[in-house]
């Protein structure tokens, strides 16, 4: 009977044991039952703290991390009105953007012919470099190729008004109609 006991006690550990393991799903091609679904969860945003409203100073003998970005110079400026980077030549690189210096009385003549108008002037074409000239068509003799001439319009202003005023002010002036901007020279 004990043999009996033994034997029945070994099974009864063998059956709960087979009983936990299916009940918790732990056999062999069996899964647990699928979790019920809960709501997603809305994560919030982590806020970062504010900045302070002025820059650290850096302890002494310690590089600042943050320099502050350098201001672009002011413009060089050709007259009131007109930056000097507005005559540059605008060729592809085949000069340094001045093959030659602006003439001065130039210069003073279209910042009157802007003033005359009041509103601004637009230079298509300043001085030209040799290779600039020949791709825009230019003549040999250019007037441009010595810093002597430009190419302008005013908008709202026609070519022919533009041409009278340029002549007034004492400019050569070729007008360009059908393109509508007009050429202006001084004698070199």
């Amino acid at each position: 009977m004990n043999i009996c006991r033994k034997g029945a006690a070994f099974i009864l550990t063998a059956v709960c044991a087979l009983t936990a393991l299916v009940f918790f799903g732990r056999l062999a091609g069996e899964t647990a039952p699928p979790a019920p679904t809960a709501e997603p969860v809305v994560e919030q945003a982590i806020q970062e703290p504010e900045r302070p409203a002025e820059p650290e100073i850096p302890a002494e003998g310690q590089e600042n991390a943050e320099a502050p970005e350098p201001e672009e110079p002011e413009p060089l400026m050709a007259s009131p009105h007109f930056a000097m980077a507005e005559y540059r030549c605008d060729c592809a690189g085949y000069c340094d953007g001045w093959p030659c210096e602006m003439r001065p009385e130039l210069l003073e003549k279209i910042e009157a012919l802007r003033c005359w108008y009041d509103q601004p002037v637009i230079i298509t074409s300043g001085v030209r470099c040799a290779a600039r000239n020949e791709e825009v068509g230019g003549v040999s003799w250019s007037f441009h190729k010595r810093g002597c001439a430009a190419d302008l319009y005013c908008p709202g202003v026609g070519v022919g008004d533009l041409t009278q005023t340029a002549q007034k002010l004492g400019m050569n002036v070729l007008p360009y109609y059908s393109s509508g901007y007009v050429h202006v020279e001084v004698l070199p």
